[in-house]
Protein backbone atom coordinates (compact mmCIF):
# COMPACT_ATOMS: atom_id res chain seq x y z
CA UNK A 1 0.00 0.00 0.00
CA UNK A 2 1.50 3.64 -0.75
CA UNK A 3 0.32 6.67 -2.42
CA UNK A 4 2.61 5.94 -5.31
CA UNK A 5 0.79 3.04 -6.17
CA UNK A 6 -3.03 4.62 -6.13
CA UNK A 7 -4.54 4.59 -9.62
CA UNK A 8 -4.22 8.23 -11.05
CA UNK A 9 -6.18 8.90 -14.16
CA UNK A 10 -4.03 12.22 -14.63
CA UNK A 11 -0.78 12.61 -16.10
CA UNK A 12 1.88 15.72 -15.71
CA UNK A 13 5.10 17.20 -17.06
CA UNK A 14 7.88 15.43 -15.34
CA UNK A 15 10.17 18.49 -15.44
CA UNK A 16 8.21 20.68 -12.74
CA UNK A 17 8.46 17.88 -10.17
CA UNK A 18 11.83 17.99 -10.29
CA UNK A 19 11.72 21.50 -9.47
CA UNK A 20 9.61 20.99 -6.69
CA UNK A 21 12.32 18.53 -5.27
CA UNK A 22 15.22 21.12 -6.14
CA UNK A 23 12.95 23.57 -4.07
CA UNK A 24 12.99 21.38 -1.23
CA UNK A 25 16.96 20.57 -1.34
CA UNK A 26 17.45 24.73 -1.44
CA UNK A 27 15.50 24.63 2.17
CA UNK A 28 17.36 21.94 3.96
CA UNK A 29 14.85 18.53 2.84
CA UNK A 30 16.23 15.23 1.62
CA UNK A 31 16.70 15.31 -2.13
CA UNK A 32 16.58 10.71 -1.37
CA UNK A 33 13.49 11.09 0.66
CA UNK A 34 11.94 13.68 -1.81
CA UNK A 35 12.73 11.88 -4.64
CA UNK A 36 11.83 7.97 -2.97
CA UNK A 37 8.34 9.45 -1.66
CA UNK A 38 7.17 10.60 -5.21
CA UNK A 39 9.00 7.73 -6.98
CA UNK A 40 11.10 9.75 -9.45
CA UNK A 41 13.90 8.51 -11.09
CA UNK A 42 16.60 10.88 -12.02
CA UNK A 43 16.86 9.91 -15.06
CA UNK A 44 14.02 11.45 -16.35
CA UNK A 45 15.15 15.19 -15.84
CA UNK A 46 16.92 14.95 -19.24
CA UNK A 47 13.74 14.61 -20.93
CA UNK A 48 11.36 17.25 -21.77
CA UNK A 49 9.03 15.30 -22.35
CA UNK A 50 8.75 12.89 -19.68
CA UNK A 51 5.39 12.56 -17.80
CA UNK A 52 5.16 10.88 -14.21
CA UNK A 53 1.08 10.71 -12.49
CA UNK A 54 -0.18 12.98 -10.63
CA UNK A 55 -0.25 11.32 -7.33
CA UNK A 56 3.52 12.31 -7.62
CA UNK A 57 2.98 15.86 -7.73
CA UNK A 58 0.46 14.90 -4.65
CA UNK A 59 2.89 13.76 -2.55
CA UNK A 60 5.33 16.89 -3.17
CA UNK A 61 3.22 19.12 -2.28
CA UNK A 62 2.46 17.48 0.69
CA UNK A 63 5.81 17.03 1.57
CA UNK A 64 6.71 20.96 0.67
CA UNK A 65 3.48 22.00 3.18
CA UNK A 66 4.43 20.36 5.86
CA UNK A 67 8.44 20.36 5.73
CA UNK A 68 8.44 23.76 5.04
CA UNK A 69 6.10 25.44 7.61
CA UNK A 70 7.59 29.09 7.66
CA UNK A 71 7.78 29.14 3.82
CA UNK A 72 4.96 30.49 1.86
CA UNK A 73 5.53 27.46 -0.61
CA UNK A 74 3.24 28.15 -3.48
CA UNK A 75 4.30 31.59 -4.44
CA UNK A 76 8.21 30.86 -3.49
CA UNK A 77 8.13 27.75 -6.07
CA UNK A 78 6.62 30.13 -8.33
CA UNK A 79 9.57 32.43 -8.13
CA UNK A 80 12.15 30.43 -8.56
CA UNK A 81 10.47 27.93 -11.12
CA UNK A 82 12.67 27.19 -14.23
CA UNK A 83 10.29 27.83 -17.03
CA UNK A 84 12.38 25.66 -18.92
CA UNK A 85 10.85 22.70 -16.70
CA UNK A 86 7.62 23.76 -19.20
CA UNK A 87 8.52 21.65 -21.99
CA UNK A 88 7.17 22.38 -25.21
CA UNK A 89 4.07 24.27 -24.11
CA UNK A 90 6.79 26.68 -22.07
CA UNK A 91 8.09 27.46 -25.43
CA UNK A 92 5.29 27.88 -27.06
CA UNK A 93 3.46 30.59 -24.73
CA UNK A 94 6.97 32.91 -24.66
CA UNK A 95 7.17 33.08 -28.34
CA UNK A 96 3.26 33.45 -29.07
CA UNK A 97 1.78 36.97 -30.56
CA UNK A 98 0.00 38.27 -27.72
CA UNK A 99 -1.37 37.62 -24.62
CA UNK A 100 -4.64 36.45 -26.25
CA UNK A 101 -2.93 34.28 -28.05
CA UNK A 102 -1.24 32.77 -25.33
CA UNK A 103 -4.57 32.04 -23.77
CA UNK A 104 -5.70 29.98 -26.64
CA UNK A 105 -2.56 28.24 -27.02
CA UNK A 106 -2.69 27.04 -23.49
CA UNK A 107 -5.95 26.31 -23.61
CA UNK A 108 -5.25 23.96 -26.63
CA UNK A 109 -2.65 22.14 -25.26
CA UNK A 110 -2.76 22.16 -21.80
CA UNK A 111 -3.19 18.42 -21.22
CA UNK A 112 0.46 18.28 -22.24
CA UNK A 113 1.20 19.92 -19.19
CA UNK A 114 -1.54 18.18 -16.73
CA UNK A 115 -4.14 16.16 -17.86
CA UNK A 116 -6.71 17.38 -15.43
CA UNK A 117 -5.63 20.95 -15.81
CA UNK A 118 -8.72 23.31 -17.74
CA UNK A 119 -7.96 26.50 -18.79
CA UNK A 120 -10.45 29.13 -20.01
CA UNK A 121 -10.68 32.45 -20.82
CA UNK A 122 -13.54 34.26 -19.47
CA UNK A 123 -15.14 38.24 -20.24
CA UNK A 124 -16.67 40.09 -18.04
CA UNK A 125 -17.24 44.05 -18.33
CA UNK A 126 -14.08 45.83 -19.33
CA UNK A 127 -11.32 43.22 -18.29
CA UNK A 128 -10.88 38.97 -19.27
CA UNK A 129 -9.78 36.77 -17.17
CA UNK A 130 -7.20 33.20 -17.46
CA UNK A 131 -9.02 30.96 -15.86
CA UNK A 132 -7.86 27.77 -14.79
CA UNK A 133 -9.76 24.45 -12.68
CA UNK A 134 -8.80 21.12 -11.80
CA UNK A 135 -9.85 17.67 -10.72
CA UNK A 136 -11.56 17.88 -7.44
CA UNK A 137 -9.20 16.60 -5.46
CA UNK A 138 -6.36 19.03 -6.34
CA UNK A 139 -8.43 21.71 -6.06
CA UNK A 140 -9.13 20.88 -2.85
CA UNK A 141 -5.73 21.00 -1.90
CA UNK A 142 -5.73 24.80 -2.80
CA UNK A 143 -1.67 25.12 -3.16
CA UNK A 144 -1.23 23.64 -6.65
CA UNK A 145 -4.26 25.79 -7.82
CA UNK A 146 -1.77 28.77 -7.13
CA UNK A 147 1.62 27.69 -8.34
CA UNK A 148 -0.70 27.29 -11.74
CA UNK A 149 -1.23 30.96 -11.75
CA UNK A 150 1.64 31.78 -10.14
CA UNK A 151 3.65 29.96 -13.30
CA UNK A 152 1.11 31.23 -15.70
CA UNK A 153 2.01 34.88 -14.82
CA UNK A 154 5.37 33.80 -14.65
CA UNK A 155 4.80 32.82 -18.35
CA UNK A 156 3.34 35.46 -19.69
CA UNK A 157 5.38 37.95 -18.19
CA UNK A 158 8.25 36.31 -19.44
CA UNK A 159 6.60 36.41 -23.14
CA UNK A 160 6.00 39.85 -22.98
CA UNK A 161 9.23 40.85 -21.58
CA UNK A 162 8.45 42.69 -19.05
CA UNK A 163 5.80 41.92 -15.60
CA UNK A 164 2.52 42.04 -16.73
CA UNK A 165 -0.23 44.37 -15.72
CA UNK A 166 -3.27 42.62 -13.89
CA UNK A 167 -6.39 43.91 -12.88
CA UNK A 168 -6.54 41.69 -9.81
CA UNK A 169 -5.87 38.01 -8.83
CA UNK A 170 -8.63 35.85 -7.75
CA UNK A 171 -8.67 32.36 -5.94
CA UNK A 172 -12.09 29.86 -5.23
CA UNK A 173 -10.76 29.22 -2.16
CA UNK A 174 -9.39 30.83 1.33
CA UNK A 175 -6.07 32.15 1.85
CA UNK A 176 -3.61 29.75 3.38
CA UNK A 177 -0.55 32.51 4.07
CA UNK A 178 -0.76 36.60 4.20
CA UNK A 179 -2.39 37.47 1.18
CA UNK A 180 0.92 40.47 1.22
CA UNK A 181 2.83 37.30 0.09
CA UNK A 182 0.84 36.98 -3.16
CA UNK A 183 0.55 40.39 -4.05
CA UNK A 184 4.04 40.71 -4.39
CA UNK A 185 4.24 38.40 -7.06
CA UNK A 186 1.31 39.67 -8.90
CA UNK A 187 1.42 43.00 -8.10
CA UNK A 188 -2.12 43.79 -7.61
CA UNK A 189 -4.80 43.10 -5.69
CA UNK A 190 -5.51 39.18 -4.25
CA UNK A 191 -8.76 38.47 -3.77
CA UNK A 192 -9.23 34.93 -2.01
CA UNK A 193 -13.10 33.04 -1.73
CA UNK A 194 -13.49 34.47 -5.49
CA UNK A 195 -15.86 32.50 -7.71
CA UNK A 196 -12.91 30.62 -10.01
CA UNK A 197 -9.08 31.09 -10.03
CA UNK A 198 -8.27 33.82 -12.37
CA UNK A 199 -5.70 36.56 -13.34
CA UNK A 200 -7.64 39.63 -14.43
CA UNK A 201 -6.41 42.16 -17.27
CA UNK A 202 -7.92 44.81 -19.26
CA UNK A 203 -9.36 43.84 -22.75
CA UNK A 204 -7.60 46.59 -24.20
CA UNK A 205 -4.12 45.03 -22.75
CA UNK A 206 -4.38 41.33 -24.30
CA UNK A 207 -3.73 42.21 -28.12
CA UNK A 208 -1.11 43.94 -27.72
CA UNK A 209 2.62 42.00 -29.12
CA UNK A 210 4.58 40.12 -26.92
CA UNK A 211 8.06 41.06 -27.46
CA UNK A 212 9.57 37.62 -27.92
CA UNK A 213 6.52 36.56 -30.28
CA UNK A 214 8.69 34.25 -33.05
CA UNK A 215 5.85 33.18 -35.55
CA UNK A 216 8.88 30.88 -37.23
CA UNK A 217 9.98 28.91 -33.94
CA UNK A 218 6.50 28.69 -32.81
CA UNK A 219 5.32 26.55 -35.99
CA UNK A 220 8.03 24.05 -35.82
CA UNK A 221 7.12 23.97 -31.99
CA UNK A 222 3.25 23.60 -32.50
CA UNK A 223 4.09 20.15 -34.86
CA UNK A 224 5.97 18.76 -32.02
CA UNK A 225 3.13 19.30 -29.80
CA UNK A 226 0.53 18.19 -31.58
CA UNK A 227 2.62 14.75 -31.95
CA UNK A 228 2.68 14.89 -27.53
CA UNK A 229 -0.80 15.91 -27.80
CA UNK A 230 -2.24 12.59 -29.77
CA UNK A 231 -0.45 10.40 -27.54
CA UNK A 232 -2.14 11.50 -23.76
CA UNK A 233 -5.23 9.74 -23.29
CA UNK A 234 -8.82 11.38 -24.15
CA UNK A 235 -9.84 14.13 -21.75
CA UNK A 236 -12.80 13.27 -19.90
CA UNK A 237 -16.50 13.95 -21.48
CA UNK A 238 -17.51 17.38 -20.47
CA UNK A 239 -20.92 16.18 -18.39
CA UNK A 240 -18.65 13.84 -16.41
CA UNK A 241 -16.17 16.90 -15.65
CA UNK A 242 -19.27 18.73 -14.90
CA UNK A 243 -21.16 16.31 -12.52
CA UNK A 244 -17.92 15.55 -10.67
CA UNK A 245 -17.47 19.73 -9.88
CA UNK A 246 -21.13 19.44 -8.74
CA UNK A 247 -20.68 16.79 -6.67
CA UNK A 248 -17.39 18.74 -4.56
CA UNK A 249 -19.76 21.45 -3.93
CA UNK A 250 -22.77 19.66 -2.70
CA UNK A 251 -20.91 17.34 -0.43
CA UNK A 252 -20.25 19.02 2.67
CA UNK A 253 -23.87 20.47 2.28
CA UNK A 254 -26.35 17.89 1.16
CA UNK A 255 -24.00 14.64 0.86
CA UNK A 256 -24.29 15.65 -2.95
CA UNK A 257 -27.65 14.50 -2.99
CA UNK A 258 -28.76 13.45 -6.96
CA UNK A 259 -31.64 15.81 -7.31
CA UNK A 260 -29.50 18.86 -6.27
CA UNK A 261 -26.63 17.80 -8.28
CA UNK A 262 -28.56 17.55 -11.19
CA UNK A 263 -29.92 20.77 -10.54
CA UNK A 264 -26.81 22.17 -10.85
CA UNK A 265 -25.50 20.82 -14.30
CA UNK A 266 -29.14 21.86 -15.20
CA UNK A 267 -30.90 18.20 -15.38
CA UNK A 268 -33.86 16.01 -14.15
CA UNK A 269 -32.42 13.46 -11.96
CA UNK A 270 -33.79 10.95 -14.01
CA UNK A 271 -31.96 12.49 -17.62
CA UNK A 272 -28.56 12.58 -15.40
CA UNK A 273 -28.67 9.22 -14.73
CA UNK A 274 -29.64 7.94 -17.81
CA UNK A 275 -26.91 10.41 -19.70
CA UNK A 276 -24.38 8.93 -17.54
CA UNK A 277 -25.15 5.50 -17.88
CA UNK A 278 -24.81 6.61 -21.85
CA UNK A 279 -20.93 7.71 -20.75
CA UNK A 280 -20.65 3.67 -19.18
CA UNK A 281 -20.77 5.19 -15.20
CA UNK A 282 -23.30 5.75 -12.88
CA UNK A 283 -24.22 8.80 -10.44
CA UNK A 284 -23.16 6.87 -7.20
CA UNK A 285 -20.18 5.35 -8.82
CA UNK A 286 -19.16 9.11 -9.53
CA UNK A 287 -19.68 10.28 -6.15
CA UNK A 288 -17.80 7.34 -4.67
CA UNK A 289 -14.42 8.00 -6.71
CA UNK A 290 -14.94 11.84 -6.03
CA UNK A 291 -14.81 10.90 -2.57
CA UNK A 292 -12.16 8.66 -2.52
CA UNK A 293 -9.68 10.48 -4.58
CA UNK A 294 -10.71 13.61 -2.59
CA UNK A 295 -10.27 11.52 0.90
CA UNK A 296 -6.80 10.58 0.27
CA UNK A 297 -5.50 14.18 -0.90
CA UNK A 298 -7.23 15.68 2.42
CA UNK A 299 -5.67 13.21 4.53
CA UNK A 300 -2.26 14.28 3.87
CA UNK A 301 -3.15 17.82 4.91
CA UNK A 302 -2.68 16.96 8.57
CA UNK A 303 -3.79 20.49 9.61
CA UNK A 304 -7.61 18.57 8.68
CA UNK A 305 -8.64 15.83 11.41
CA UNK A 306 -10.14 12.61 10.42
CA UNK A 307 -13.08 13.82 11.87
CA UNK A 308 -12.87 17.09 9.65
CA UNK A 309 -12.02 14.95 6.14
CA UNK A 310 -15.48 12.46 6.81
CA UNK A 311 -17.44 16.06 7.35
CA UNK A 312 -16.17 17.26 3.96
CA UNK A 313 -16.88 14.11 2.33
CA UNK A 314 -20.58 14.65 3.24
CA UNK A 315 -21.05 11.56 5.80
CA UNK A 316 -22.77 12.15 8.67
CA UNK A 317 -20.75 9.97 11.24
CA UNK A 318 -17.33 8.33 11.00
CA UNK A 319 -18.42 4.89 10.68
CA UNK A 320 -19.99 5.69 7.39
CA UNK A 321 -16.51 7.33 6.18
CA UNK A 322 -14.45 4.20 7.95
CA UNK A 323 -16.62 2.22 6.24
CA UNK A 324 -15.84 3.32 2.58
CA UNK A 325 -12.22 3.99 3.12
CA UNK A 326 -11.56 0.22 3.96
CA UNK A 327 -13.48 -0.61 0.70
CA UNK A 328 -11.33 1.76 -1.02
CA UNK A 329 -7.88 0.87 0.18
CA UNK A 330 -8.26 -2.37 2.92
CA UNK A 331 -6.93 0.14 5.60
CA UNK A 332 -8.18 3.05 7.68
CA UNK A 333 -8.08 6.76 7.73
CA UNK A 334 -5.58 6.81 10.66
CA UNK A 335 -3.81 3.59 9.25
CA UNK A 336 -3.39 5.30 5.63
CA UNK A 337 -1.91 8.51 6.84
CA UNK A 338 0.85 7.14 9.15
CA UNK A 339 1.48 5.17 6.26
CA UNK A 340 2.10 7.58 4.46
CA UNK A 341 3.48 9.60 6.61
CA UNK A 342 5.92 6.68 7.86
CA UNK A 343 7.80 7.69 4.42
CA UNK A 344 8.74 10.65 6.14
CA UNK A 345 10.56 13.67 4.84
CA UNK A 346 14.19 14.94 6.28
CA UNK A 347 16.00 17.86 6.85
CA UNK A 348 19.09 17.61 5.76
CA UNK A 349 20.40 18.04 9.26
CA UNK A 350 17.41 17.23 11.36
CA UNK A 351 13.42 16.67 11.33
CA UNK A 352 11.13 19.46 11.66
CA UNK A 353 8.05 19.96 13.07
CA UNK A 354 5.05 18.32 11.49
CA UNK A 355 2.92 21.44 10.93
CA UNK A 356 2.19 24.38 8.48
CA UNK A 357 0.15 27.25 8.03
CA UNK A 358 -3.66 26.30 6.79
CA UNK A 359 -4.27 25.76 3.84
CA UNK A 360 -7.94 27.16 5.01
CA UNK A 361 -6.66 29.98 6.98
CA UNK A 362 -6.34 30.26 10.67
CA UNK A 363 -9.58 29.21 11.80
CA UNK A 364 -8.96 25.79 10.60
CA UNK A 365 -5.82 24.87 12.69
CA UNK A 366 -7.22 21.73 14.27
CA UNK A 367 -4.51 19.49 14.87
CA UNK A 368 -4.18 15.75 13.29
CA UNK A 369 -6.93 13.76 14.21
Amino acid sequence: MGAVDEPSPDTSLAGPAFGYVDFGVAHGLSRDALMKAAGLDERMRADPDARVSNVAYMILWRELLVGLPGVVVPIEYARTLDLASLGVIGQLLVRADSIAHAASVSERFSRLTDTGLAVSWLERGDRVGYVISHRPEVVALRFPIEVMLGTGYRMLSHAAGAPVALREVTFAHAAGYPVAAYESLFGCAVRFGATESSLWMDRAAIDRPLANRDPLARRYLEAHAEQLLAAVPAPEPALIAQVREAIVIELATSGAELARVAKRVAMSARTLQRRLEEHGTSYQDLVDDVRSAMARALLRDRTRSIIDVAFELGYADLKGFYRAFRRWTDTTPAEWRAHEYGHGWRRASHTSCCTRPSQLGPDSLRGGE
